[in-house]
């Protein structure tokens, strides 16, 4: 745990992309899936510790293998499209890909793009699913990535603090063990702002009562560098 010491307020009392690039995907009986990412709708993913990048392999058919160009072959990108992202915007995902409408890329170059959005995604500590799909005329290339999100984990909700001792510091013309007597927080509680605050104010009547001018704050500090606190009343008498 990072903290190791909070302070509350002092209580005082004084005496007295372009629009194509997010058409939908038409379909296309002569489209076929990338044999190397995602045939059969195999996807990489991308993501956090809970939702690992993990590489997809899967068998590629002859058919299929033949139809595609070699994993080299220079190609001219005529259509790149994004579908899916919500969380991430199509102009960062663009931003993330290296090759643009009418460069010439090759396959690998395709898929590598691919890990670079997924690196994006992993940076904004998001999960998410690609999938994407390669339609090749002549020396051509049309590229559909798309993409299915996936909500981050929630983070596990902190360990309370645990109140170990109190201490007052400060006080002389008012004892302790009046103190003591009005405040609620005892040793095993847990320890909140609210609480702390709550017998601040039941120490500052205490002084009202008295007649005596008073400041008081808060300090809890965690000397085991855990959840668990002493809860100090630095008290000054006026």
């Amino acid at each position: 745990m990072a903290l190791h010491a909070w302070v509350l307020p002092i209580a005082s009392h004084d005496a007295y992309d372009p629009a194509v690039q997010n058409d939908p995907v038409q379909k296309d009986d002569n489209m076929k899936p990338n044999s190397r990412l995602a045939l059969a709708g195999l996807a990489l993913m991308a993501g956090t510790a809970a939702l690992p990048c993990l590489p997809v392999t899967g068998l590629v058919s002859p058919a299929l293998a033949a139809s595609a160009p070699a994993a080299d072959a220079p190609l001219t990108l005529k259509i790149l499209k994004v579908e899916g992202n919500k969380a991430v915007s199509t102009d960062e995902i663009m931003a993330a890909l290296p090759y643009h409408v009418g460069d010439t890329v090759t396959r690998d170059q395709l898929d590598a793009g691919v890990q670079k959005v997924a690196d994006l995604y992993k940076a904004k500590n998001m999960g998410a699913k690609f999938s994407e799909k390669e339609r090749f005329v002549k020396n051509t290339v049309q590229f559909y990535l798309m993409i299915e999100e996936q909500a981050p984990q929630a983070a596990a909700a902190p360990a309370p603090f645990v109140l170990d001792k109190v201490e007052f510091v400060g006080n002389k013309k008012v004892p302790t063990a009046e103190l003591e007597a009005v405040t609620k927080l005892r040793p095993g509680a847990t320890v909140t702002a609210e609480a702390a605050t709550a017998d601040t104010q039941a120490i500052q009547k205490v002084y009202q009562k008295h007649d005596l001018g008073v400041q008081i704050q808060p300090v809890a500090t965690q000397p085991n560098h855990d959840n668990h606190v002493v809860l100090t009343y630095q008290i000054t008498e006026k």
